[in-house]
């Protein structure tokens, strides 16, 4: 008995050495497949509470007026209820994880437009919701009312997806979707891998990696 599991012990070793390229091939992409659904969870539950957001910044409030401005462009988009389907939500994390950021969407296009000097940002976002803080630094660098209303089209753009990403929660559906999506765009994947290094150092927070 002892000999025949030597040599059934001899005979496996023999063959994983034979096929050690596969087994290695395999063991990289399962292990970029299970970080990118580790991403993708990570993704998720930070974007949940920047839906959240969106939400609350457009409620009705006895001081909304100091803030509610352009909640009208995305308030169709609020009033929608139920789950989104798998294609919206795969669009969804697409659009806030993989797309440029407003301001870098917005910045190479007018790069060249002359600044006008009369133009006021921060007088421009008066009462607007884009005028929040955690907005605020989108508008960075813009000069001019057409790039100001850009960044307002991106910022709604990635707002809506938001939402929707809001909508699923953390579903199964989100999560595969969300995974799906990271490895479509393996950029950000090495981003979050080196994210996800820093975290290990002490030197970043896993909150980060939903930030874009």
């Amino acid at each position: 008995m002892i000999s025949r599991l030597a040599i059934a012990t001899q005979n496996t070793v023999s063959d994983l050495l034979a096929r050690w390229r596969l087994l290695l091939v395999l063991a990289v992409v399962g292990g970029w497949t299970a970080f990118a659904f580790w991403l993708s969870d990570v993704q998720g539950r930070m974007d949940l509470p920047r839906a959240y957001s969106v939400r609350m910044t457009c409620e009705d409030d006895p001081e909304a007026a100091l803030w509610h401005g352009g909640c009208e462009r995305i308030g169709s988009d609020i009033a929608v209820t139920g789950r989104p389907g798998f294609i919206d939500l795969y669009r969804a994390f697409v659009t806030v994880h993989h797309d440029p950021a407003p301001r870098e969407a917005t910045a190479a296009v007018f790069a060249n437009v002359p600044a006008d000097a009369s133009f006021d940002v921060a007088a421009a976002l008066a009462g607007q919701r884009y005028g929040l803080a955690l907005v605020t630094p989108e508008f960075e660098g813009v000069k001019s009312r057409a790039h100001l209303d850009a960044v307002k089209d991106a910022i709604d753009v990635r707002d809506r997806a938001l939402l929707v990403v809001g909508r699923a929660g953390l579903g199964v559906d989100a999560l595969i979707a969300g995974a799906l999506a990271n490895l479509a765009h393996p950029g950000n994947m090495v981003e979050g891998a080196m994210q996800l290094a820093r975290i290990q150092a002490g030197t970043a927070k896993t909150s980060d990696i939903g930030v874009r």
